[in-house]
């Protein structure tokens, strides 16, 4: 493994970006952050052993700006070990993840950062998304009533989750919003949020744990971008053999999460939300059978 050049202060924040064979989107990506209005920050990329370009673009930036960080890992070491070796890395006080391919508004940082520093209270901030490539493939491809059923079942937002524990726990089971694990964090809460656990919706575990750490705010401007194309949208039963969950997990695959949220948040917070699960379990099936019939036909 080997790195380039670092940066020469402390930064404020953080900014972690996972890459694998990214070359279609890592220029616009690494310009969306050097771009910000917001400049203490250090970038800090973590090639997973990438087969295409990506390296030679990322050295290229890491030459032309002291604050990028280029590491390059020696093997593949796995998408969720990645994301969190750059968390391991960075020193600073807040921290985010950076999708290789989503891309922020100029003021992401500074609004997100602002937020931070003025309210003790408020553990991580988000802004308002929206998608930006409605030509991607997937969207080009997919029936229009198919496409309607999959993000009313997986929608794509954000939402500020505040007030007492419990409160916040119903309110994030209800509207599972999975895109708050790219807001802007304070690093150690972060840190101690981190499970070592891997399976689907595993990031969503990740924001439930920052809960108990303080508010998390959703700015209301769209100033974050996301790909409809990316992991997420291959489907469920992609994600299921991405994690290696085995036939249980392929079958139910929100079962390792339920799972998880019984030992974790306590048989009486999971008993009160036990029709959030029951959703959250369902709306899996569903997704499942949906991701099935689209694999059959593309077969045939």
């Amino acid at each position: 493994m080997s790195s380039s050049s670092k940066t020469k202060s402390r930064p404020k924040i953080s900014v972690g970006l996972p890459v694998y064979n990214g070359e279609e989107f890592l220029r616009k990506r690494i310009d969306s952050v050097l771009d910000q209005t917001f400049s203490d920050f250090e970038l800090i990329i973590s090639d997973n052993a990438s087969t295409d370009s990506t390296s030679t673009i990322c050295r290229e930036y890491a030459k032309k700006d002291n604050r990028i960080r280029y590491i390059r890992q020696e093997k593949n070491i796995g998408m969720t070990p990645n994301f969190y070796f750059l968390l391991q890395e960075a020193k600073s006080d807040y921290f985010v993840w950076a999708a290789v391919d989503d891309l922020w508004h100029p003021a992401f940082l500074e609004k997100n950062v602002s937020v931070l520093e003025s309210n003790n209270e408020v553990v991580g901030s988000i802004s308002k998304l929206t998608l930006y490539d409605e030509s991607a493939d997937l969207f080009k491809k997919e029936k229009e009533f198919l496409k309607r059923i999959r993000l009313t079942y997986r929608p794509y937002g954000t939402y500020s989750l505040s007030g007492p524990y419990e409160k916040k726990i119903r309110t994030c089971l209800k509207k599972f919003p999975y895109q708050l694990f790219y807001g802007v964090y304070r690093t150690d809460e972060l840190r101690k949020s981190i499970i070592q656990q891997y399976f689907v919706s595993d990031t969503f575990a990740v924001v439930l744990n920052l809960l108990k750490y303080g508010d998390i705010h959703e700015v209301d401007e769209v100033l974050l971008y996301v790909y409809p194309g990316g992991t997420s949208s291959k489907g469920i039963f992609h994600a299921t053999r991405l994690f290696k969950e085995g036939i249980l997990g392929i079958i139910f695959p929100h079962y390792p999460l339920t799972s998880w949220c019984v030992k974790n948040l306590g048989p009486k917070i999971f008993l009160k939300n036990l029709d959030c699960f029951i959703r959250i379990n369902i709306d899996a099936e569903f997704l499942l059978f949906i991701n099935l019939i689209q694999l059959i036909k593309k077969s045939r």
